[in-house]
């Protein structure tokens, strides 16, 4: 650990997402307590997506062409600090349009934080760095969401934007002390933007991002998009809304590490199906919600499904690329499932407008259903393995 400053490592990635979590649960009931439509605030809610999906694949590529990992890191902490604060000091539907953007920055240079930790270990170890990775992920939102909750209640809403601004800016501080690791290759022999885009015809990566597709789809749409405005509706304070979020940062706490030793336990084929099921079973659920303590228990559901997809198909993803090449390959990756965090609470928010709230929680349960129906087939066909 003390070799690659691990204790650090895992603090700054810890900072990275308390900056983006912090004022998550209250963007979408923010955005609405402004007199913005659904519309808007679905194209609010999928900014965040829409920017990773523009910017994750080149910059992975960027990344593997330079050798370089840590300066892109301490650029997503200067955006996260940015997002926080242009809510604070410049209250709007504008400016909450162009947080959720700045935030999209910072969760795409992700990609340069999960490689740079994978590259401390060997390439079996992945998943399980992956894992522990995504843990850390999980206790920033628990602690992101726990706070913000807690001073939203004490302070207004705005001051979770602060606290975003202020974790962003302290982990942009302690990330100079990261430690980089260039790829093993020699002087001059970095790879060629046709090697580097070779790995996008890797067969389980492609499948992986197109499963992670429906995954994000369903989680922006509804517990970083829809849910909260649902809970508010039932009566939820600030600090509802801090707990609501902490169910996501728990699940993703306490079920991520163990995805790898579920997945050879039981097989690709149940642990993909059976997490895509649980996300399912929670969006329907969530249409039938006529108490704050049933929207708690679909957003439970959901979070446990999302939280072992997203753990698994990250491994999964990169389980076979050259550590060289990686960092394109997670661009590429994380590019792609951008899509269905952008298109989420997008779509939700159209079909919220034009026909009912319940409707577009149902819509995005079939969501669920086709990644159960493509995780099944992915590994009958052996294109997942």
């Amino acid at each position: 650990m003390s070799k690659h400053r691990l204790p650090l490592f895992y603090a700054v990635t810890v900072l990275f997402w308390m900056s983006v979590y912090a004022y998550v649960p209250f963007v979408t009931p923010y955005a609405e307590s402004m007199d913005a439509d659904f519309r808007l605030i679905g194209l609010i809610a999928g900014a965040y997506g829409f920017v990773q999906m523009a910017i994750r694949f080149p910059l992975g590529i960027l990344s593997d062409k330079l050798r370089k990992r840590k300066i892109f890191i301490l650029a997503g902490l200067l955006f996260a600090a940015l997002s926080g604060a242009v809510v604070f000091f410049a209250p709007h539907p504008v400016s909450l349009l162009v947080s959720r953007g700045f935030a999209g920055v910072t969760a795409a240079t992700w990609v340069t934080v999960t490689i740079l930790g994978a590259s401390y270990g060997t390439a079996d170890d992945t998943i399980k760095i992956i894992g522990r990775l995504t843990a850390a992920t999980g206790a920033a939102k628990l602690i992101a969401f726990l706070l913000g909750g807690l001073i939203a209640e004490w302070l207004g809403v705005r001051h979770a934007f602060l606290l975003g601004g202020i974790t962003g800016f302290a982990g942009l501080l302690l990330g100079l002390g990261i430690l980089e690791k260039t790829p093993d290759m020699p002087v001059g022999d970095a790879p060629k933007l046709s090697a580097l885009l070779t790995v996008t015809r890797n067969r389980q990566l492609l499948c992986a991002a197109l499963l992670a597709v429906f995954s994000q789809y369903v989680q922006f749409a509804i517990t970083f998009g829809f849910a909260p405005m649902l809970a508010v509706r039932l009566g939820a304070e600030p600090y509802h809304l801090g707990l609501l979020g902490l169910i996501v940062a728990a699940a993703t706490l306490l079920v991520s590490p163990h995805m790898g030793r579920l997945l050879k336990a039981i097989g690709a084929t149940y642990t993909l199906g059976g997490a895509f099921a649980l996300a399912a079973l929670g969006s329907v659920l969530m249409a039938m919600c006529q108490s704050l303590w049933q929207v708690f228990a679909a957003q439970l559901l959901i979070a446990i499904g999302a939280a072992g997809l997203m753990a698994l198909l990250m491994g999964l993803a990169i389980r076979d690329i050259p550590n060289e090449t990686r960092a394109t390959a997670m661009g590429f990756f994380q590019a792609v499932y951008g899509l269905g965090m952008f298109l989420g609470p997008f779509v939700m928010g159209w079909v919220s407008h034009s026909f009912t709230f319940n409707t577009a929680f149902l819509a995005t349960g079939g969501v669920g259903v086709l990644g159960i129906m493509l995780s099944v087939l992915f590994v009958k066909r052996g294109w997942v393995r």
